[in-house]
């Protein structure tokens, strides 16, 4: 069933017969309605499926509030949410390896994107214990010393993340991340750095600090 919203010529939304229509982020989106095909699958579509595959099961659910926040800058005015930018970023720029063997491509990986500068930031990680210390270069301008850090560490085997979205001020230049329990004892874990404004969506892209065991 499909409805018009203001007369014939206003937006239709729900399905009239091939057409699909609805409201997305404001706007209306018409396209074929989805079939069912009894049809096998192409190689090529395989591949897509399996690279999809590899980022939503690296995504979700351990990352999602990460990437919804790092990628809320980059989808102010557009039908993309910020869960499909960082999705489409990754499906593009990080994934190794060939069908059916995919995998991650860490260095590659970003959890934020926006304008904030990182540049001379000279970030790096150590481990201590149970917890992980960050530091980087302070930024004591007016403009940027009340940024806060955003902290991720993420475990392949154990396909867990952890990280902190409003961590210490950028002024500080240094924070601590502290891992949840003993399984992540001498586990490689993948690191990364970003920052974000205090009171906006402003972020900076993030920045891959290497993998720590």
């Amino acid at each position: 069933m499909a409805r018009l919203k203001n007369g014939i010529l206003g937006g239709m939304t729900g399905v009239l017969g091939p057409v699909d229509s609805y409201i997305l982020r404001g706007q209306y989106v018409v396209r074929s309605r989805r079939q069912k095909s009894n049809k096998p699958l192409s190689q090529k579509q395989q591949a897509f499926l399996g690279r999809m595959k590899t980022v939503t099961n690296f995504l979700h659910p351990q990352l999602t509030e990460v990437i919804n926040i790092g990628f809320a800058y980059a989808a102010t005015g557009k039908i993309q949410t910020a869960n499909n930018l960082a999705t489409s970023y990754l499906y593009k720029n990080a994934i190794s390896g060939e069908y059916p063997d995919y995998q991650i491509d860490y260095p590659n990986v970003r959890f934020t994107e926006g304008p904030i500068s990182t540049q001379g930031i000279n970030a790096a990680v150590v481990i201590e214990e149970n917890q992980l210390r960050f530091s980087w270069t302070p930024d004591l301008t007016y403009a940027r010393n009340n940024d806060h850090v955003i902290l991720v560490a993420y475990a392949p085997s154990l396909n867990e993340a952890v990280y902190t979205l409003c961590g210490a001020k950028r002024k500080e230049g240094t924070d601590i991340l502290k891992l949840p329990d003993a399984t992540w004892k001498g586990i490689a874990i993948e690191t990364y750095i970003a920052f974000k404004a205090e009171n906006s969506m402003l972020c900076s892209n993030s920045i891959y600090l290497g993998q720590i065991i």
